[in-house]
């Protein structure tokens, strides 16, 4: 998505440069006001906050500019929408959105054979609470509209209904059936229910409670006839007992919370989940499950932000809520109603589903909720005749305002610009070394490092480039190099466990190079201990991986620290009992160490591997869990035999 966001910012950009333009144009800069414009400030506030204490600066960094992109289109749609055409014309292309991308799952479905159609979405859990909004507006300017149904009049004559009436109620009917097909084709239970609170708050405003409790027999009925998402629902059940470990994951982040009741930073919480990772017993892998976000916005916004985050958003909501009660206590048109109950709905909707899911990462299901709440916005200003919210600045000085927001403008579509260039650049580098070109590759992640120099992910990739060729050429300055990107990585983002496992994993490589040559003992060593405070550091941070721990008992092993070789090991085949490779390890050191009474032990272990091998052969496993399994058992079976 990092080309669509640079469009949707630039855009933002070019609303900002319209508005100080026409207020230049007119001598004055007309603000409206919004009603959950301060709550919005606070939070802008909060997250610039974080932003500068934050320990990954540039990660923070590109996640307040979503959040003051966000705010920012908020404001303008408040702004620009000035009479009730701009509302519907601005409704009319959201549902046009809305049938093609419902059209483009019913294709990929039907035509194409995808089990979860996701649309132009990279995953069909955010298309189904999409459309799920949408189908909130529609049925709301159902529910509303005066359509004359066609009846016998008196005599047993046709009462005639007129073509633009017809027209209407084929055409709304028909978008929403086409939408809810659309939705259920998804199978996504979070956007279930997203649709379900949505049309339940749109149906109990306009019918009250029978219209609410028809709803939800219409529900229970869906819920018992066979269809796309109750046979997921089953299927999950049956096969995925991790896609309903969110519970675990909610008491993580409220651990994380309690830990850090500051905050851990914003855009952060990617980095410090290993930390809180939960075991799930049935799995080859207990800890296999890596999570970079906790499935439920709210949680992940008072890890990230603080608790004082949630109470901020409380604030916000609290004033939308006020807004749309204000609203609709004003004469309205039937159809203006409709359109107020249709966003009210569909914005229910958007943060029940955020509950459940991470549904508001998604660009275009953001873009969706600040729409609607700008539009409620703005229908209030309307409500309250216009003129009477309005802040106005006179602008006495053209000359500088029109400097100011060039230079200003262009400033940010330079930043803009340029990370999106360098993401594009990181990706030419991606493609470059997945078939094997290294060269360009290492050219595509220079220019993504000289572009963005701040994001560690960069300098990553560039470091295995070189790594790549040490390992090729064993040439000295491409070792160094990699160690120096990986360095610079770690000092923009040392909250990534990774890093410094790979960092351990180079000074061990170089360690290893120096293995035959005995004048180089002294700097073999140093490498070593480089490498074990690496990997302890990898371990602290990621403390559910045995990977880490294993390296850690071959470096204390290549140091002579036998007892905390075996300790860390041993703690490896504790916290995941199916890593094979540490009890392969464990059975040779207990050969190797010579003791008569350990050899017994050995030949279980070496059992163990041999019986949980063939137990999970026919299993299906993901990469992590082959790993887990993937051991060479030659050398253990001939000291045994």
């Amino acid at each position: 998505t990092h080309g669509a966001v640079a469009i949707i910012r630039l855009m933002i950009l070019l609303l900002l440069g319209l508005a100080v333009v026409g207020g230049v144009a007119r001598g004055s800069l007309d603000l409206p006001r919004v009603r959950v414009g301060p709550a919005v400030l606070a939070f802008v506030g909060l997250a610039a906050l974080s932003t500068l204490t934050s320990a990954y600066h540039h990660q923070s960094l590109q996640w307040f500019l979503v959040l003051l992109s966000y705010a920012g289109l908020l404001y303008f749609v408040v702004f620009f929408v000035t009479r009730w055409d701009h509302v519907t014309k601005l409704l009319a292309l959201v549902v046009g959105v809305g049938l093609f991308e419902g059209g483009s799952a019913l294709v990929q479905a039907w035509w194409v054979g995808l089990l979860r159609p996701a649309g132009t979405f990279f995953n069909p859990n955010f298309l189904a609470g999409y459309l799920g909004a949408i189908v909130a507006v529609v049925l709301g300017v159902l529910c509303y509209s005066r359509i004359r149904w066609p009846r016998w009049g008196p005599g047993w004559t046709w009462r005639r209904v007129s073509g633009a009436d017809a027209m209407r109620r084929l055409a709304i009917v028909g978008t929403l059936i086409l939408l809810l097909v659309a939705i259920v084709l998804t199978g996504s239970r979070g956007g279930v229910l997203a649709l379900v609170v949505g049309t339940s708050f749109v149906c109990a405003i306009r019918f009250g409670r029978w219209g609410a409790l028809s709803l939800l027999v219409a529900i229970l009925v869906c819920v018992l006839v066979p269809n796309p998402v109750r046979d997921r629902l089953l299927a999950e059940h049956r096969a995925n007992p991790v896609s309903y470990a969110r519970w675990q994951m909610w008491q993580g982040s409220v651990h994380a919370m309690r830990d850090h009741p500051l905050g851990v930073g914003l855009g952060l919480y990617q980095y410090i989940s290993p930390a809180y990772a939960f075991p799930v017993e049935s799995q080859i892998a207990r800890f296999g499950q890596s999570v970079r976000t906790p499935h439920n916005e709210y949680l992940q916004l008072g890890t990230e932000l603080g608790p004082v985050s949630l109470l901020i958003v409380g604030w916000g909501l609290a004033g939308v809520f006020a807004e749309a009660v204000w609203v609709l206590r004003r004469r309205l048109r039937r159809w203006q109603r409709g359109v107020v109950v249709g966003l009210c709905g569909g914005i229910a909707g958007i943060l029940a589903h955020a509950t459940v899911d991470s549904n508001l990462h998604a660009p275009a299901v953001a873009v969706l909720l600040t729409l609607y709440v700008g539009l409620l916005g703005a229908i209030g200003g309307l409500s309250r005749h216009r003129e009477r919210t309005i802040r106005v600045i006179p602008i006495r000085f053209p000359w500088v305002w029109s400097v100011t927001v060039v230079l200003l403008v262009g400033v940010l579509s330079v930043l803009v610009a340029r990370m999106g260039l360098a993401w594009s650049a990181y990706e030419d580098g991606s493609r470059a070394k997945a078939g094997g070109n290294g060269p360009t590759a290492m050219a595509g992640f220079q220019r993504a490092v000289n572009l963005d120099p701040g994001k560690s992910l960069y300098h990553s990739a560039l470091a295995a480039t070189h790594f790549q060729v040490f390992q090729a050429s064993r040439d000295g300055a491409a070792a160094k190099a990699a160690a120096d990107e990986l360095r610079t990585a770690i000092s923009l983002n040392p909250l990534d466990g990774r890093l410094y496992g790979v960092l351990g994993h180079v000074y061990m490589s170089l360690s290893a190079a120096l293995r035959s040559s005995p004048d180089n003992q002294s700097a073999r060593e140093a490498f070593l201990r480089s490498a074990l405070a690496a990997y302890r550091r990898a371990a602290d941070l990621e403390p559910y991986s045995p990977f880490y721990r294993l390296a850690l008992g071959r470096l204390h092993l290549a140091l002579g620290n036998n007892q905390e070789a075996e300790a860390a090991v041993q703690e490896a085949v504790t916290l995941e009992p199916n890593f094979l490779q540490g009890r392969a390890w464990l059975a040779g050191f207990y050969l190797d160490s010579g003791r008569p009474a350990l050899s017994e032990v050995a030949r279980r272990e070496y059992q163990e591997i041999l019986d949980r091998r063939e137990r999970y052969a026919a299993w299906p496993k993901d990469s992590y869990e082959r790993r887990l399994l993937t051991v060479d058992t030659s050398r253990l079976a001939g000291l045994l035999r």
